[in-house]
């Protein structure tokens, strides 16, 4: 093409987006829609790519099904699965589709290559293709459309012919149409000699890619492009399981909280004595060190119970412990968790730490606040969290989530285990988002155990200097001295 002139397509992008603005139609999923600044650009195709498994078609069955829940007539064309099975698998992510098809909401258009029907003289005919798609918009007054797979037809045109040649009828017929559109297809070998034209004619492009590290499966999200509007330009990881799919942007440049001058109790008499008469500031990230055995978990588990009194809602996440266990456990030091759960102000979730991967945590975590809205999260031991493999990622990832509970507001606090062998000395390296700081330690003396606590930090809090004893007996856990502030930082 010369330079200078303007395709067809092009031209039609651009009138279409002239007459739109920068609408956009949202997805289903919120922090998917955060990342493309409110969600697909409308009246357009956007493009969804992925290998097996990435999650393509739990994206575009979202999409579809969001649509339909939001009163959007919408179609769905698929070159890939049956209609009997996609429903299926919309019901595994929590959407009724069979009943929103049986209200005539919406349709599903078997697409799937039937040679013997839709090839003419040697080839394709993708007139004929379009003509039924188009059929089913007007039926429905539709202008939601989903096309999934639509790299499943390629090897149905002739030799002559091609997909690839064919995409810019397909993307130019979608915007005259005004219809806005996901359309999902594979990741294959050699893609941008076979397909690659797609990324340029799409007015928006989203990779899915899967990553494997340590035997442990994350799925990742990138935005390629988005004419017309802003996007997100990092790699996101989300889930996908049975409660369906969760995107949290996980990064950011600007450092934002809600500040608060109100206070927690710890639950600990002597311990909010050291702390100046009172614990912790709401929205802060309190931090509990000690090496095994020193009660770390009581000390969390009385937080707990003290903000469930103060009719705060706690979510525990436990990666250590089952509920029940806990519960026992924290009988013996006095503490009546089962009450608090009873009251329906504390949740205790245990997660098994070893089994997910890291960027998994951190999803399932934001996924459960999100879910509850809780003024108080526990994370026991937040250490389980951290990547044994690459302590930069462990360190990463939790920097982002005491942030993203902070700048909810939310009161984090989270225990973490040291090694026999650190010699007091943290892991995690997180000290610098954390506002205050509690370190435990095990001693001998004269032949009995002592434990040992001091303040190592207290961000606008007067603190002790001191480093005093504390014992855990059946009536809870007690600091010795703790009224002797003996100092301020």
């Amino acid at each position: 093409m010369a330079q200078g002139s303007t395709s067809a397509s092009e031209r039609a992008r651009r009138s279409s987006a002239a007459r739109r603005g920068a609408q956009t139609a949202a997805t289903g999923i919120q922090g998917l829609d955060f990342i493309l600044d409110g969600g697909l650009p409308e009246g357009q195709p956007t493009l969804l790519r992925g290998g097996p498994g990435a999650g393509k078609t739990a994206i575009a069955l979202t999409f579809f099904c969001h649509g339909l829940e939001q009163g959007e007539p919408s179609v769905l064309a698929t070159f890939d699965e049956s209609p009997e099975a996609l429903t299926r698998h919309a019901h595994a992510l929590g959407f009724p589709l069979d009943e929103h098809l049986a209200a005539g909401r919406g349709r599903i258009l078997d697409m799937r290559p039937d040679r013997s029907e839709l090839v003419s003289g040697g080839e394709v005919e993708l007139t004929a293709l379009l003509a039924r798609i188009g059929y089913a918009l007007d039926a429905l007054g539709a202008r939601r459309l989903v096309v999934d797979a639509i790299d499943g037809m390629d090897e149905s045109f002739a030799p002559g012919n091609s997909l690839r040649a064919e995409l810019t009828r397909v993307f130019d017929w979608i915007r005259e149409r005004d219809a806005t559109t996901l359309i999902t297809s594979g990741e294959h070998s050699g893609f941008s000699e076979r397909f690659g034209l797609e990324d340029y004619i799409a007015d928006c492009v989203i990779l899915l890619r899967q990553e494997v590290r340590y035997r442990r499966m994350t799925r990742l999200l990138r935005i390629l492009k988005r004419r017309g509007g802003g996007h997100g330009t990092n790699e996101f990881p989300f889930l996908l399981d049975h409660e369906g799919v969760f995107l949290s942007p996980i990064t950011g440049t600007r450092l934002e909280a809600r500040p608060s001058s109100e206070r927690h109790t710890t639950g600990v008499e002597g311990l909010d004595a050291m702390l100046g008469g009172g614990g912790p500031y709401r929205g802060s990230a309190v931090m509990v060190s000690g090496q095994s055995g020193t009660g770390k978990t009581s000390f969390a588990a009385a937080f707990a119970a003290a903000a469930c009194r103060a009719g705060d809602s706690v979510l525990y996440l436990s990666f250590e412990e089952a509920t029940e266990e806990l519960l026992r456990n924290q009988r013996s030091v006095g503490l009546d968790l089962a009450s608090c759960i009873d009251s329906g102000r504390l949740v205790l979730e245990p997660l098994l730490a070893v089994e997910l991967g890291w960027e998994e945590h951190l999803l399932r975590v934001m996924r459960s606040v999100q879910g509850q809205a809780p003024g108080v999260v526990v994370l026991d031991p937040a250490s389980a969290l951290g990547d044994p493999h690459d302590d930069r990622q462990g360190k990463e990832m939790l920097l982002r989530l005491f942030y993203m509970l902070k700048r909810e507001g939310v009161t984090v606090l989270a225990t973490e285990l040291l090694p026999d062998y650190s010699d007091g000395v943290s892991n995690m390296d997180v000290s610098s988002i954390i506002d205050v700081w509690i370190k435990l330690r095990r001693d001998e003396r004269d032949g009995r155990l002592c434990r040992l606590l001091n303040v190592v930090k207290a961000r606008g809090l007067p603190t002790s200097d001191r480093v005093l004893e504390y014992y855990l007996s059946g009536d809870g856990v007690h600091v010795a001295n703790g009224a002797e502030t003996g100092g301020a930082s």
